[in-house]
């Protein structure tokens, strides 16, 4: 009964952290900025892959609290932390689109520098503030059985939303290289700022 309750709950975690690494702002921010930012596709995977991996310590860590105290702590992610991942979204958005408008003259397409530092802080920031809630309630389960099903649950997670963050980024730098876009080529970080933006304020209200 015990092992057949432990695969269950493998499922069960595999199933929704591939849906959730899927949602469009676990990976599209990381595509967009690394085509801003003039990043290889080597670079791009690896800034996803960190920052998938402190989404998915966060979530671990939420969950292993959650597991000793209760389900009471959820509501915080659902109430604090995400609405500021969003916001953090927003923000980049933002400095993509100010920093656009800053370019020396209508024909110079040397853009100001954006710091890739401040970039990547805030793309990790964004993914930790926004923990897997929907997989909480699995971890409580899991820590009625065995610490160790609570770690297995943690490999898990952590193996499922960094490799499907890492090959939708994969799948979409290669999709937008493809695409000719020197017509739009002048306003690239107003329109990759906008849609940055726009991400945000979908996963303000809808997460």
């Amino acid at each position: 009964m015990q092992h057949t309750t432990t695969i269950g709950l493998i499922g069960a975690t595999f199933f929704i952290a591939l849906t959730h690494a899927v949602m469009p702002n676990h990976w599209m921010p990381f595509v967009l900025i690394g085509r801003g930012q003039k990043w290889s596709l080597t670079k791009t995977v690896f800034i996803t892959s960190i920052a998938g991996l402190g989404h998915s310590i966060a979530t671990c860590i939420l969950g292993s609290i959650i597991a000793l105290i209760g389900l009471r702590i959820s509501k915080y992610a659902e109430t604090v932390a995400e609405p500021i991942a969003a916001c953090i979204l927003i923000v980049l958005g933002i400095v993509f689109v100010v920093f656009g408008r800053l370019r020396p003259c209508k024909h110079d397409h040397n853009h100001i520098k954006i710091s890739d530092k401040a970039i990547v802080i805030s793309l990790f920031m964004m993914l930790s503030c926004s923990p897997c809630v929907a997989v909480l309630p699995i971890f409580l389960a899991a820590s009625t059985i065995s610490w160790g099903s609570l770690f297995l649950l943690s490999v898990i997670l952590s193996i499922t939303t960094v490799s499907s963050m890492v090959g939708l980024t994969i799948l979409a730098y290669n999709g937008v290289r493809k695409i000719n876009l020197c017509a739009i080529e002048h306003y690239e970080r107003e329109i990759i700022g906008g849609i940055l933006s726009l991400l945000g304020i979908i996963f303000l209200f809808v997460h």
